[in-house]
């Protein structure tokens, strides 16, 4: 009785390392070619297709009977990107606000702004540094990561607290206008969509 079980789990075994096997074949550069194209970062598009295989492979026994098992990858990968750009959209938001407490503990000048914002912000830094100069982008930092006050940063840059605050107010717009699905207060204008 106990070889008939132990034959039977072994078997089962097999079937489902088949099954995923040629799935894995089958979708893996689909499913990477998709999301490259979406996250505009293959490695970045490559971790989430293994993360939806990572999925899959906990999932072996409901995919086996699935209608479409190469349906249920695809749903699963998109809903993992649009989780992933949730996240970076949250970052964007968390950067470009000064009402919001990026770090709990005072900021050390050897420490990247990569490292104080987190695994998901290298690509939203990425944006960041793109749409802005080296000095709005320093200027920015400045006060949103480093906390500095517009006198402070007034004084850096020699310019008024005046031309502080409307720097950063430009700076807020450019990105606004570059990253238009977020808007550093939550929302939109006057409500309207």
């Amino acid at each position: 009785m106990r070889t008939k079980i132990s034959l039977g789990v072994i078997r089962l075994h097999a079937e489902q390392d088949a099954f995923f096997e040629k799935l894995y074949q089958d979708y893996f550069g689909k499913l990477t070619l998709y999301a490259g194209a979406l996250l505009r970062n293959q490695s970045r598009a490559q971790d989430m297709v293994q993360d939806t295989f990572h999925e899959a492979l906990h999932r072996v026994d409901l995919l086996m009977e699935h209608p479409n098992p190469g349906g249920w990858l695809m749903v699963t990968l998109k809903n993992k990107i649009r989780e992933e750009q949730r996240a970076q959209r949250r970052y964007m938001l968390r950067f470009l606000s000064l009402n919001t407490d990026l770090l709990t503990e005072p900021v050390s000048q050897d420490t990247s702004l990569e490292d104080q914002m987190g695994e998901n912000s290298f690509s939203v830094m990425k944006c960041i540094r793109e749409a802005l100069t080296p000095e709005e982008f320093h200027l920015l930092k400045r006060l949103t990561i480093d906390r500095a006050s517009h006198l402070e940063v007034a004084k850096e840059f020699g310019i008024s607290v005046y031309a502080s605050q409307k720097r950063l107010e430009r700076i807020r717009k450019k990105l606004a206008k570059r990253f238009p699905d977020i808007h550093p207060r939550g929302g939109s204008r006057h409500g309207k969509e």
